[in-house]
């Protein structure tokens, strides 16, 4: 298993993928499994990776329904979080610091 940890000063959340094949990612979030396809988590990397580097943009991890299971909005140097789990959204604030683990954990693309 591979832990993904998002969080801050005062709360962490982790994102752990189960298992992992060409086509499909499960991951589970508060303990509930979410299908991720292959290519959309590669693209969710990407633009991690991306928006980290220019302190400015936003990162998307759909699940294979096309529901954002992640959101990560970097700005100005913080990072507005939103988790996302069937009908329940934990949102939050982080700051570019904290998001450096999670980079590393998720994986850089070139």
């Amino acid at each position: 298993m591979h832990q993904i940890e998002i969080g801050n000063d005062v709360e962490t959340h982790r994102l752990t993928i189960i298992r992992a094949s060409r086509e499909i990612v499960a991951i589970e979030i508060f303990g509930h499994v979410e299908a991720v396809t292959t290519t959309d988590y590669v693209a969710f990397a990407r633009a991690l990776t991306e928006a980290y580097h220019a302190l400015d943009g936003t990162a998307r991890l759909f699940n294979v329904g096309g529901q954002a299971i992640v959101t990560l909005t970097f700005k100005r140097g913080g990072v507005d979080v939103s988790i996302t789990r069937g009908g329940a959204v934990r949102t939050f604030r982080t700051d570019q610091s904290y998001m450096t683990p999670a980079l590393a954990q998720v994986g850089v693309i070139e």
